[in-house]
């Protein structure tokens, strides 16, 4: 337990979602942060998610998304899939519903290290590309580069932390990391507590930051279900508008 406090002001240090969330179409182990563990080899993940964020603006802008996420486990460290987010509707005072099919997200990861006498913990690769289809005004977004770092404290706390490295074709950088802590009180509810800080760096105009903080759960019904809810309020947000967001998942190993 001492060793994730030790680690705390580095981690926070990296703490930074893509706009949101970083790579798309890998499992996770918690909300949002991703996990260094794999899907099992040959076995297929299934997510149906749904987000809706409320912004603090003066024309109450609101969106909506909908969504699914397939991921397969190609082998026993590795595993691809993508994002297909399939409507997206944005709303406010000034303006009618705007609904249109969103981007498509695909990402891979690869555990290198797992966590044992020798190692204290597990690292995995992560890198991903998101395909502009929800637009003409959309760009090409590739994360060539990021790592995932899992500690296993006991059977029931747990730690995860990622940070990945973004560029988009019109010359925007960001960099991109979560921190996760979850505690199985029970087999099946893990309450979960994240921290997410992101950077932009676009080519024109100033640069963006968010730090947000993440309340939820995780709720492996069985061997199939898990149920995922959560709750992300922006704490602190530079050149940009502060939200709040709702998520709701619900993964099926097939």
């Amino acid at each position: 337990m001492k060793t994730i406090f030790k680690l705390m002001p580095l981690m926070l240090l990296f703490c930074i979602p893509d706009f949101s969330y970083g790579v798309g179409g890998i499992s996770n182990s918690k909300v949002i942060v991703p996990s260094a563990d794999t899907v099992p080899k040959y076995r297929l993940e299934v997510e149906p998610f749904f987000s809706f964020t409320k912004i603090d603006d003066a024309i109450n802008s609101k969106n909506y998304g909908f969504g699914t996420r397939f991921t397969y486990g190609f082998l026993d460290s590795l595993e691809a899939g993508f994002n297909l987010n399939y409507l997206q509707i944005e709303d406010s005072d000034i303006q009618d519903s705007n609904a249109d099919f969103g981007n498509i997200e695909a990402g891979v990861k690869y555990r290198f290290i797992d966590q044992s006498k020798n190692f204290p913990f597990s690292l995995a690769f992560q890198g991903g590309v998101t395909f502009p289809t929800a637009g003409d005004n959309e760009p090409w977004v590739f994360e060539p580069a990021g790592l995932i770092l899992t500690k296993n404290y006991s059977e029931n706390l747990s730690s995860d932390l990622d940070v990945v490295f973004s560029f988009d074709e019109d010359d925007n950088i960001g960099i991109v990391s979560n921190l996760g802590i979850g505690y199985y009180i029970s087999d099946m509810l893990q309450p979960v507590v994240e921290v997410s800080y992101s950077y932009e760096n676009p080519d024109i105009g100033e640069s963006t930051q968010i730090l947000n903080a993440t309340a939820g759960f995780t709720s492996p019904v069985n061997d199939m279900l898990t149920i995922i809810f959560g709750v992300t309020y922006d704490l602190y947000a530079d050149n940009t508008d502060e939200g709040l967001t709702v998520t709701a998942a619900f993964t099926f190993l097939f």
